[in-house]
């Protein structure tokens, strides 16, 4: 008499995949970080845009809302938060080297997702949260649809108010984020052309936003 035996299940056998965690000191990191700081500088030179919506209207002498810029902002700002997106999603996936660990330079790299999940949690997630959230693009469409007082005058005290909360998580974030870019890689540019152009660029930044800041406190107040 044959018996057949009763062949055990595929999905039984099947074991489910362990997600793969990336290294600190990888390749891909290591050019991913450099773009991340690059978008970053990008994002918060894009932020001032937002207070050349309302324009004063010459004939008029009242303030108005510019349409163009109000959507080139709003589209800029945008795209440059799913780089920030992407970098969050990054985060949870990046392994991270025990400090105490180090001996001739090398550290204990930990792999264990919990474990890393719990370092981000208590390093930069707040920050990182903190410096995606579309504040400035919901002011816009909030006040557009919801405020019946002068738009032009709702729209320029909430954006203040927003972009100058916003500005200390997003500058925050840039100076951490640089630092471990020349930790890994030992240098944020391989020529002295790149890296003259990347300071200058910092340069300018600081300079931009300050003067925005300044002219924006001096007209609004």
């Amino acid at each position: 008499m044959i018996r057949w035996q009763q062949q055990p299940s595929p999905q039984k056998n099947m074991k489910p995949k362990k997600r793969r965690i990336l290294n600190p000191q990888g390749n891909f990191l290591q050019k991913w970080n450099k773009i991340f700081a690059v978008s970053c500088i990008i994002a918060v030179s894009l932020d001032p845009l937002f207070f050349y919506i309302p324009m004063i209207v010459r004939d008029q002498f009242c303030l108005t809302l510019d349409r163009k810029v109000e959507i080139a902002a709003c589209v800029l700002r945008s795209m440059v938060d799913i780089f920030y997106v992407f970098h969050i999603v990054l985060q949870f996936r990046t392994g991270f080297i025990v400090p105490s660990s180090h001996v001739f330079r090398r550290g204990k790299l930990v792999k264990d997702s919990r474990a890393i999940a719990k370092h981000y949690l208590r390093s930069y997630f707040v920050v990182d949260v903190l410096s995606i959230l579309p504040l400035p693009q919901m002011v816009v469409l909030m006040v557009r649809h919801a405020v019946k007082e002068p738009v032009a005058h709702v729209m320029k005290e909430m954006l203040k108010a927003v972009i100058f909360i916003q500005y200390i998580p997003r500058v925050w974030r840039i100076y951490p984020l640089y630092q471990e870019v020349t930790r890994t890689s030992g240098i944020f540019t391989k020529t002295a052309w790149a890296g003259a152009s990347f300071n200058l660029s910092l340069f300018m930044l600081a300079s931009h936003v300050t003067l925005s800041l300044s002219l924006s406190l001096y007209i609004y107040i």
